[in-house]
């Protein structure tokens, strides 16, 4: 049962708005499943490359319709996040349930493994000077700054409510934000030296923002500028395991009415660009983990929206991230999680 509000669960059903676990909509995600499998699998046979679909890795602004994005996704009501986010680092992105995600533990223990597996890649050690390039609520830091004595966190975002949030917790002498945590309230590109400097951070990571990334050439040249000289550079984003004719989440996909501007980038693709910073290690992690992230996230938005109807979120909304949850749920099950994952990417500074 949704609550106990019976004319709410009337008013949903009357919608066609169904629970995560009710019978049509688990059907329903089978069945999209089933035919993206068919797509994955034509895609596998026919590989294309990305040439091919008129979608370039070095022209144009690192990142692109940023405006448009917060106010289509991020800046949506933080009532929203607080609901179905985890309740320890409100991270939201992919959470960790081991190689295989089979590990029987919850939201909140798996994004702590996420972050221990990102530390330990990342190779990040006490008193060092990070930069976070699209910082979100402030996951990472909240790992981090609960780990380790002696780090120094940058975190930047644009995002209103993200930024409303994080001086909230560093004005909060309790929260782990309140000590080592400096806010930059602005976005990722050229102009960022002016407020970071140049050669300033030991390493400078970013987690579930470069779907969002257009020019990798140049993102990792600014990176380049941003680090000491024996510096590195880790991230961690959605990618597939080849390229497909939709890089480009346009409104052409299912997903880019989402995040418009997006780019779901072939598996390889990120780790080509060696002209500033050598190539390290990648690492790819099995989809099912983010099934399986998602899967809660729906499970835990569906038990919020009570509240949420109450503070004047609409049927059209509620509608919205229902279908949201359920699409991209379907995009990571098939192939049993191989053809679209997480990446986790680490570069360092050449050698002069």
């Amino acid at each position: 049962m949704l609550s106990h509000d019976g004319d709410l669960e009337q008013i949903l059903a009357h919608e066609k708005i169904f629970s995560p676990r009710s019978q049509r909509l688990i059907l329903q995600e089978k069945s999209l499943a089933r035919y993206l499998e068919k797509e994955y699998t034509g895609y596998l046979n026919n590989p294309v490359s990305l040439a091919s679909t008129g979608v370039s890795t070095d022209k144009g602004p690192i990142m692109d319709q940023t405006e448009d994005l917060m106010k289509t996704h991020y800046d949506e009501s933080i009532d929203l996040f607080m609901g179905f986010l985890d309740t320890k680092y409100r991270a939201y992105t992919m959470a960790y349930y081991g190689e295989s995600a089979n590990d029987e533990i919850s939201l909140e223990e798996a994004q702590t493994q996420k972050f221990r597996l990102i530390a330990e890649r990342a190779q990040i050690k006490d008193g060092e000077k990070i930069l976070n390039i699209g910082c979100g609520f402030g996951s990472l830091e909240t790992f981090l700054l609960s780990e380790y004595s002696d780090i120094q966190i940058t975190g930047i975002t644009p995002s209103k409510v993200q930024i409303s949030y994080l001086k909230e917790k560093m004005l909060d002498p309790f929260h782990p934000l309140s000590n080592g945590f400096a806010l930059v309230e602005d976005v990722f590109d050229e102009s960022i030296t002016d407020k970071l400097g140049t050669g300033e951070y030991d390493l400078v990571i970013s987690i579930g923002v470069f779907e969002q990334l257009l020019n990798m050439r140049d993102t990792l040249a600014l990176i380049a500028k941003l680090l000491k000289p024996e510096g590195r550079t880790f991230h961690h984003f959605i990618t597939s395991r080849i390229t497909t004719p939709q890089v480009k989440l346009d409104e052409k996909t299912v997903i880019g009415k989402y995040f418009p501007g997006g780019r779901i980038w072939p598996h390889d693709e990120f780790s080509r660009h060696t002209e500033h910073l050598e190539p390290v290690k990648t690492w790819f992690i099995n989809g099912r983990n983010y099934w399986r992230t998602l899967d809660e996230w729906h499970r835990r938005y569906w038990q919020s929206i009570p509240e949420l109807y109450s503070n004047n979120f609409g049927v059209d909304a509620i509608r919205y991230w229902n279908e949201y949850f359920l699409l991209c749920k379907a995009m990571f099950a098939p192939l049993d999680g191989t053809f679209y994952g997480i990446t986790h990417y680490l570069f360092t500074q050449k050698s002069q």
